[in-house]
């Protein structure tokens, strides 16, 4: 059986499949999605300060396409054992965003804040 999709429904199933998704809280630009959280360190989300003493509140990700790296890695002040830092921006407005880790894999710290959801 033939099955027809009117305009409407093709929008429908968009807007289902993109109903995790997080986005850039300055500009909009997608970031990552919620079915990407991940744990380090036994947890999700962390409360961590950089060497300037800055505090953050930061959710893991397995991936953020949204997001262009800035600078090169370096394994200073890690907050994550193993794993080199990379600062993270907005691919659209370059709003800090957070952290990429490398090492043994690859995932995102991303600051809590700066991640919104889509208003329904």
């Amino acid at each position: 059986m033939l099955e027809i999709h009117t305009e409407n429904s093709v929008e429908d199933e968009t807007i289902q499949n993109d109903d995790d998704a997080l986005y850039c809280s300055a500009c909009g630009h997608f970031i990552t999605r919620v079915r990407w959280r991940i744990s380090r360190r036994g947890d999700h989300e962390h409360t961590v300060f950089n060497q300037a003493g800055l505090l953050f509140r930061i959710a893991c990700y397995a991936d953020a396409p949204g997001i262009t790296i800035a600078g090169q890695p370096s394994d200073e002040f890690t907050w994550f054992p193993g794993y080199d830092w990379t600062i993270s921006c907005c691919a659209n407005c370059s709003r800090h965003m957070g952290w990429k880790f490398t090492g043994e894999d690859v995932f995102f710290g991303l600051i809590a804040s700066n991640l919104k959801a889509p208003l329904n």
